[in-house]
């Protein structure tokens, strides 16, 4: 028999010497539970335009790099899964097996 090919995604582990140091404060607050605008438009079902005017609204938190990021650091957009599990319970819309990726 050949070898074994384990082919699951593999994440290095993070090193806090360089990098954005906003964006690894909120990957610790939120256990790496959050996701782009983009993510967060497949999960609920909707546009990217209308997950935008929802944190506008205040209906959903977005987190946004420095406006100013230097030339080397990319910029960001990020929206914590909590708030998107919140969002589709109070609109009738729940997500299936979304509590389990807030268990890890």
């Amino acid at each position: 028999m050949g070898a074994v090919c384990d082919n699951r995604l593999t994440m290095p582990d993070a090193s806090r010497e360089s990098g954005d140091e906003k964006l690894a404060e909120l990957f610790a607050e939120f256990r790496g539970h959050v996701v782009s605008p983009g993510g967060a438009a497949a999960l609920l079902g909707l546009s990217r335009k209308t997950i935008y005017t929802l944190c506008k609204r205040g209906d959903l938190r977005a987190f946004r790099s420095d406006e100013l990021a230097n030339a080397t650091t990319p910029r960001w957009v990020y929206i914590p899964v909590v708030d998107i599990r919140d969002y589709a319970a109070k609109v009738g819309r729940p997500i299936a097996h979304i509590e389990k990726w807030l268990k890890n």
